[in-house]
């Protein structure tokens, strides 16, 4: 009964045919390309989460510190492990390991829940970026916008056990109902959105923005629908007040980010000494966000101004705090894929870029899934 009415939708939503086809498609090799990567090439860190090779390719860096939050809890130990030194798990918001403690009642795999939250997500983000870009563009143009985020350089991290693909099915759902005037539904989403990372609360700015567009920015017909979002940084809040009874101070999820290495830096300063005096990942982040920006700053005409305020903070926030995972905190920004979209009309160019794309997609796998620091 439940096959035959999947097989209906498919049939009368053929956007969502495509989005599993190329789904199943890209997750395939990259899982193939994993698999060959941890059996033949000795990377500097050993991450093993699944007795199954061809799941455990999914697990590194962070995906302990999930793991251990959704089995565990909460906890205000620091830790006095050399590979963690003064680290504590505090540091990462609630929503997805709660998710996956949720969803391990029902499966008893811990990281199993974590591979099916994230790539649940990521295909119902995938359909949310399909309406999204259906607002403003024709069909073919939304359905690239779907294509361009499953072959993005980093896409292989929506299937880890990361927060990735959370928060982008949130974000975009969040502008979708925006966009649709569904204030109350768009601000419930921006607050676990705000649970799911910290940069998440600062969606209400570009909300806002939609919204004060809906009143032509007369301030004088602005309605009891601008209460909701406080539902917003509400999400933050909720979790500053739990961390205050976890350690008795509300900013200690801020504060312990420092033994990351993250601390207020000058962003310039930062990228300047990254592309001429840093090592080889130093340099990798500072090319692969010049890029972006320069991408940005040359096509922002044809990027919503909404779009551009979310863009700004995704890349602005997390450089302000250091250059390290600069690339995975980008892959959120679905704007890209949508421009992307507008920018490969011509089938040669579309086809040029694509195989670009994937082929570094292929290659940066094997770097992410062996531990080794060019991509975390």
């Amino acid at each position: 009964m439940i096959f035959q009415k999947l097989k209906l939708q498919l049939a009368n939503k053929p956007e969502l045919k495509y989005i599993i086809g190329l789904f199943l498609f890209t997750r395939i090799i990259l899982t193939c390309i994993g698999s060959l990567a941890r059996t033949f090439v000795a990377g500097p860190h050993n991450f093993v989460y699944s007795k199954y090779l061809w799941l455990a390719v999914w697990g590194v860096w962070d995906s302990g510190w999930y793991l251990r939050l959704a089995q565990f809890g909460y906890s205000n130990i620091i830790s006095l492990r050399t590979a963690t030194f003064g680290q504590a798990n505090y540091a990462f918001f609630p929503l997805y390991p709660l998710l996956m403690n949720i969803v391990e009642k029902i499966i008893r795999d811990y990281f199993i829940s974590g591979l099916l939250i994230s790539n649940i997500s990521l295909i119902i983000g995938c359909y949310y970026l399909f309406k999204l870009a259906r607002l403003d563009f024709d069909h073919n143009v939304s359905l690239r916008a779907v294509f361009f985020c499953l072959v993005w350089p980093l896409s292989f991290i929506f299937s880890g056990v990361f927060t990735e693909s959370l928060y982008l099915v949130l974000a975009l759902a969040a502008f979708y109902y925006a966009r649709k005037n569904n204030w109350l539904l768009a601000c419930v989403l921006g607050f676990f959105l705000a649970l799911t990372r910290s940069i998440g609360a600062l969606i209400v700015i570009p909300l806002i923005y939609e919204y004060l567009i809906t009143k032509k920015f007369n301030y004088k017909i602005i309605g009891k629908e601008m209460f909701y979002f406080l539902f917003i940084p509400a999400g933050l809040a909720l979790f500053g007040v739990y961390n205050y009874f976890l350690t008795k101070d509300p900013l200690a999820f801020f504060k312990i980010q420092s033994a990351w290495g993250r601390s207020l830096i000058n962003p310039f300063r930062l990228i300047w000494g990254g592309l001429f005096y840093g090592d080889t990942t130093s340099v990798f982040n500072s090319l692969f966000v010049l890029l972006i920006i320069a991408l940005v700053i040359i096509f922002y005409k044809k990027i919503r101004v909404s779009y551009l305020i979310f863009i700004a903070y995704s890349i602005l926030v997390p450089l302000f705090s250091g250059l390290e995972s600069i690339p995975r905190y980008t892959l959120v920004i679905f704007p890209l894929y949508i421009l992307l979209s507008q920018l490969t009309k011509n089938k040669y160019l579309n086809y040029t870029i694509s195989a670009i794309l994937f082929l570094a997609q292929c290659a940066l796998m094997i770097f992410w899934t062996t531990g080794f620091n060019l991509v975390k």
